[in-house]
C-alpha cells in the first residue's frame, strides 16, 4: 500500500485520537476529535434553548487524561515515523508521522471478545510494515480465548483466528512485558512462530490463517511453567535461511531449575537446549546485534514486579559462547542496538527504584558504544522535558520493559512505563532528554463520569484517582487527594461543589469530599465498616447527606458530620448502586442484589419497588428532573413517580446501560443506550432524542470498544447536544461525538 493511499484511508475512517502533538518532544495542544489530522474541537452552548441535532457523522475518540496504563511493548517499523505498541488491558496502538499521535487500533473489538483487549505478543513484517499481527487473550475475560489477530491495512481492520484449543495468551498476566511471543520468518514472511503461555508452540505456514503445534518443543522441554508465563520470547536467526525459509529458531522459556532457552535448526521439526544458558534467571527479552550474536536481558522473576537482580548476556549462535555484559547485577527489562553501530546500545533496568531527574524512583538507563565492556548510567545526567499533562511531571518511568532506537535516527528512543511512552530524542548526548509520548494512548480504567450542568467533567479512575476536565479534549487536572484506585463518585446537582467520592488502596479510611468543586479533598475521619473499602457513594441533592456502600460490606452508610460519626440504613443491604434525586434531597435510589429501592428520608430507611434480576445494572437520574429515573433492567424501565412504578420502553429489545445528556428540546433529555432496538439485530451504542420513541445508532455491530468495561456506564454530555462518553476495560473514557468537524 503506498503512503498516499495508507494516509487518505485514514483520513476517511472517522476515528479520533485525544490530544495533539506535533512532535515527540513539543509542547503538544488540547486534543480534539479527529482521526490522523488535526481539528478543532466544537464549542458548546448551553444556554441555548433549543438545539439541533447535529446533522454530521458520530466520530469516536479518547477522553483526554494522558496515558495512564501499562504500555508492554513499543516498535519501530521499516516506515518512518510509524511506530506500533501494545498494552496489557487496552488492545494495540498505532503511531502515525504525520500528526505524531497514537491511534487505537482496538474500537472494534466486540464486547464478547473483549478479552482479545490483551496483547500478549506482537509483530510487524519487516519489510511490510502494513502487515501486523497480534497475540491477543486475557485469561479472566472470553471464558480465555485466545486469538492470533492479523491485518495488512496498518491496522485498521483484523482477521481474527482462533487459537484457544492450541495455546493461550493473557495480556494482564505475570511477564506481559516479556517477548516477544510471536515471531515472522525474516525470508517467507508466510512463516510465523507463536509461544503460548500453555501449549507450547504453534507454527504457520500461510500466514497466520491455519496452525500446527510443534510437539517436539514440548517433548524437549516443560513449556507449561508454574508461573503460568511459558514461552516468553521467540526470536529467528535471520542468516539461518536455507533459500525458502530461515531454519534456526530460538525459544525462552519463563523458568529457572531447567532448561530454559531451546534452539532448532530445522524449522521447528527438532529442538535442543542452548548449552551455557543462565538456568537460575529468567529470560526477559532476546534482541540480535547484527554481527551474530543474541542479547538477552534476565531478571530474577517473570516481572514486571518482584524482580531485582539479574543481568544481560550475548550469546555467539556460531560459537555457542555466552558473554556476561551486565552493567549491573540487576533485573533488566530490555537492550536496544544503534542501527548505524553495533557497539553502540541502550539498556534499561526492569522494577528497579533509582530516583530520576524529577525525583520520583523508577528505572535505571544504561549506554555503551563499546559492545557492553563498559557501561555508563544516564540516570544522574539525563532530564525530563515538563508536560502539559501536569499529573506526569511527578510520575517516574519503571516497569521499562521493553525499549527501542528508531532505525531513521539512532538518536531517539522510546521506552515503555507502568504509565505509558516516553521518548528520548538525544540519547547519545551528554545530557538526554526524555519526555512523555502518549498523546491519545489512554489506557485507564474508568469507573465513574459525571458531566455537571453548565460545569465540567468530573471522572473517578482506578489507579490515577480521577480527573476535573473541562472538556473532553482537553487534558485536565488530577484530584489533589491521590487517593489511588477510585471506585465511585457524585455531585450534589442542587448544590454541584459538593462531591464525594470512594476508593483507595484499601488500607485508608477510603471516603473523600470536597466543599469546593474539587479544588481541595478531606478524607472522612472515620469508615463505618471495619475498614471495607472501595464500593459506591452517593451525596443528596443538597450536599447535606453522603452515603456509602463499602465494598465487602453488607450495609448502606450515611452521615450528616463529613463522617465525623456514620448511621446505618435500614431495608437495604448490599449496595451496587447509588443515585440520589437531583432536585429533592429527600429522596435517594439504590439497586441491591436485583432489586430497586427507594428512600423518602434521605437515605436513612429504604424500601423495596421493583426486582429485576440484574446485579450491574446502575441507575441513571436527569439532572434537573424531580422523580424521573432510567433503569437498565429487563430492557429499558422508566420511572416518573420516584421509582414507585416502572415502565418498560418497548422500542428497546435489551439493554444494559443507560445514560442522558443534553437534548435537542427543553423539557426533554436526550437518552444514551448500551442496547438494541426493536428494529435492530446488533448491540450497540444508540440514542434517542424524543423519549424513546425511535433511536439512531452512535455505534452499533462494528465499533464496541470491547463493551462497558469494569465501569459499565455510557453517561449523556449535559451541555452538549450528541456526544456520549462510555467506559472500557482498558481504552481509557471512549467519546461518542456528533459534533466533531473533519479538517484534512
Amino acid at each position: 500500500m503506498t503512503e498516499f493511499i495508507r494516509k487518505n484511508m485514514l483520513k476517511l475512517a472517522a476515528l479520533f485520537t485525544a490530544a495533539a502533538m506535533l512532535t515527540a518532544c513539543s509542547d503538544g495542544g488540547n486534543g480534539a476529535p479527529a482521526d490522523s489530522t488535526d481539528t478543532e474541537a466544537p464549542v458548546s452552548d448551553s444556554s441555548a434553548q433549543n438545539a439541533e441535532v447535529p446533522e454530521s457523522e458520530w466520530s469516536y475518540g479518547q477522553f483526554a487524561m494522558g496515558g495512564g496504563g501499562y504500555v508492554t511493548g513499543v516498535f519501530s517499523t521499516s516506515e518512518e515515523g510509524l511506530f506500533y505498541a501494545r498494552t496489557d488491558v487496552g488492545g494495540a496502538y498505532r503511531r502515525d508521522a504525520e500528526s505524531g499521535k497514537w491511534r487505537s487500533l482496538s474500537y472494534k473489538i466486540s464486547e464478547e471478545d473483549v478479552g482479545l483487549m490483551g496483547i500478549d505478543g506482537l509483530a510487524v513484517d519487516p519489510d511490510e510494515p502494513n502487515k501486523l499481527y497480534l497475540l491477543a487473550g486475557t485469561s479472566y475475560f472470553s471464558n480465555g480465548k485466545t486469538c492470533v489477530m492479523i491485518s495488512d491495512d496498518y491496522g485498521e481492520n483484523f482477521e481474527v483466528v482462533d487459537v484457544t484449543d492450541k495455546i493461550t495468551a493473557s495480556g494482564n498476566g505475570m511477564g506481559r512485558q516479556n517477548g516477544e511471543r510471536i515471531a515472522i520468518d525474516p525470508v517467507n514472511n508466510d512463516i510465523i512462530y507463536v509461544g503460548g503461555r500453555t501449549g507450547g508452540m504453534i507454527k504457520s505456514s500461510d500466514g497466520g490463517k491455519t496452525w500446527e503445534t510443534l510437539q517436539s518443543l514440548s517433548d524437549a522441554v516443560p513449556v507449561n511453567t508454574s508461573n503460568a508465563n511459558g514461552i516468553c520470547t521467540i526470536i529467528i536467526d535471520p542468516d539461518s535461511s536455507d533459500g525458502s525459509q530461515c531454519t534456526r529458531i530460538f525459544a525462552g522459556i519463563s523458568a529457572t531449575k531447567q532448561d530454559n532457552m531451546m534452539v532448532s535448526d530445522d524449522g521447528g521439526v527438532t529442538w535442543k537446549a542452548v548449552k551455557g544458558a543462565p538456568q537460575g534467571l529468567f529470560p526477559q527479552r532476546m534482541r540480535l546485534d547484527g554481527q551474530g550474536n543474541i542479547l538477552i536481558t534476565y531478571a530474577n522473576s517473570e516481572g514486571p514486579w518482584g524482580s531485582s537482580s539479574g543481568g544481560i548476556r550475548k550469546y555467539n549462535i556460531s560459537s555457542g559462547e555466552f558473554t556476561d555484559i551486565s552493567p549491573a547485577k540487576r533485573s533488566f527489562g530490555d537492550i536496544a542496538v544503534s542501527p548505524s553501530d553495533p557497539n553502540k546500545m541502550v539498556a534499561v533496568t526492569e522494577c528497579i527504584w533509582s530516583e530520576q531527574p524529577n525525583g520520583a524512583y523508577g528505572d535505571e538507563f544504561y549506554i555503551t558504544s563499546d559492545g557492553g565492556a563498559s557501561w555508563s548510567c544516564i540516570n544522574s545526567t539525563m532530564k525530563f522535558k515538563e508536560s502539559e499533562i501536569s499529573w506526569i511531571n511527578t510520575a517516574a518511568m519503571h516497569w521499562c520493559g521493553c525499549l527501542c532506537i528508531d532505525p531513521f535516527n539512532e538518536n531517539e528512543i522510546k521506552v515503555t512505563s507502568g504509565n505509558g511512552i516516553f521518548s528520548c530524542g538525544n540519547i547519545w548526548d551528554e545530557a538526554p532528554e526524555f519526555c512523555f509520548d502518549s498523546f491519545g494512548l489512554e489506557e485507564t480504567v474508568p469507573m465513574e463520569l459525571v458531566s455537571i450542568p453548565d460545569g465540567p467533567l468530573v471522572t473517578a479512575i482506578l489507579d490515577y484517582d480521577g480527573f476535573v476536565n473541562d472538556d473532553p479534549f482537553t487534558y485536565g487536572t488530577m484530584h489533589s487527594s491521590a487517593g489511588g484506585a477510585m471506585t465511585d463518585i457524585d455531585v450534589a446537582y442542587a448544590n454541584p461543589d459538593v462531591w464525594v467520592k470512594c476508593g483507595g488502596d484499601g488500607s485508608g479510611i477510603g471516603f473523600w469530599y470536597t466543599l469546593d468543586a474539587g479544588k481541595t479533598w478531606q478524607q472522612t475521619k472515620t469508615n463505618p465498616s471495619n475498614g471495607a473499602n472501595k464500593g459506591v457513594s452517593g451525596v443528596t441533592a443538597d450536599g447535606k447527606r453522603f452515603l456509602w456502600s463499602p465494598d465487602g460490606a453488607t450495609a448502606l452508610y450515611y452521615t450528616d458530620d463529613y463522617g465525623e460519626t456514620w448511621n446505618q440504613s435500614t431495608g437495604i443491604y448490599i449496595t451496587n448502586s447509588i443515585a440520589a434525586d437531583p432536585v429533592n434531597p429527600d429522596y435517594v435510589y439504590a439497586a441491591s442484589s436485583g432489586s430497586f429501592y427507594v428512600s423518602s428520608d434521605g437515605g436513612a430507611s429504604f424500601k423495596e419497588t421493583f426486582t429485576f434480576f440484574a446485579s450491574t445494572a446502575r441507575i441513571t437520574v436527569v439532572p434537573d428532573k424531580e422523580g424521573v429515573i432510567y433503569l437498565p433492567a429487563l430492557g429499558l424501565q422508566v420511572s416518573s413517580d420516584h421509582g414507585q412504578t416502572f415502565t418498560r420502553v418497548d422500542s428497546l429489545a435489551a439493554c444494559t446501560g443507560v445514560g442522558v445528556g443534553k437534548g435537542v428540546s427543553d423539557g426533554q433529555e436526550a437518552v444514551y443506550v448500551w442496547g438494541k432496538p426493536a428494529d435492530k439485530e446488533t448491540m450497540g451504542i444508540y440514542w434517542s432524542v424524543d423519549g424513546g420513541a425511535t433511536w439512531e445508532a452512535v455505534s452499533d455491530g462494528e465499533y464496541q470498544f470491547g463493551g462497558m468495561g469494569n465501569g459499565h456506564f455510557i453517561k449523556g454530555d449535559s451541555n452538549v447536544v450528541g456526544r456520549c462518553y462510555i467506559s472500557t476495560v482498558g481504552l481509557g473514557i471512549v467519546v461518542c461525538d456528533k459534533n466533531a468537524e473533519y479538517v484534512s
